[in-house]
């Protein structure tokens, strides 16, 4: 007598579960891909209006004490062209004379500072972001 095996061909429960599972999580990483791309760009954005800020503060500090006029400036792409890869920037650099009356925590005793606030705005997925830096210059400081 002579006995043959069938052979049953099919899938079995666990490797439709490995199935599943696999393009479970393929499916997860495609959803959350525009996401993370969107949180990169949003940084790339902000660390470059951080530079751009930063990068202005430090050329009013180079200037003279006396060379530093109240007043407001625009900063434009002549001024820094990094200014081209802030989608919708714009900045502005703000020198004012510290007020003790306004501000007594920082000149109590009408010391000679300067106030400098450089704001850089852009907009990332059509939502405005703004970073500022603000920093003080004294009479008699550095570089002075």
């Amino acid at each position: 007598m002579r006995v043959t095996l069938k052979n049953e061909s099919g899938v079995s429960l666990i490797e439709s579960l490995l199935v599943i599972i696999v393009l479970s999580a393929i499916i997860l990483l495609m959803a959350n891909l525009p996401n993370a791309l969107g949180l990169v760009n949003k940084s790339k954005h902000l660390s470059l209006a951080r530079e751009i800020a930063v990068k202005q503060i430090e050329d009013k500090k180079a200037t003279s004490y006396a060379n530093l006029v109240p007043g407001t400036t625009n900063i434009t792409v002549t001024v820094d062209p990094r200014m081209t890869s802030l989608p919708g920037s714009s900045g502005t650099v703000k020198v004012e004379d510290c007020d003790p009356l306004v501000s007594p925590q920082f000149c109590p005793n009408s010391e000679h500072i300067k106030i400098i606030t450089v704001t850089i705005n852009w907009k990332d997925n059509n939502k405005p972001q703004t970073t500022s830096l603000n920093t003080f210059i004294g009479e008699g400081g550095l570089n002075q």
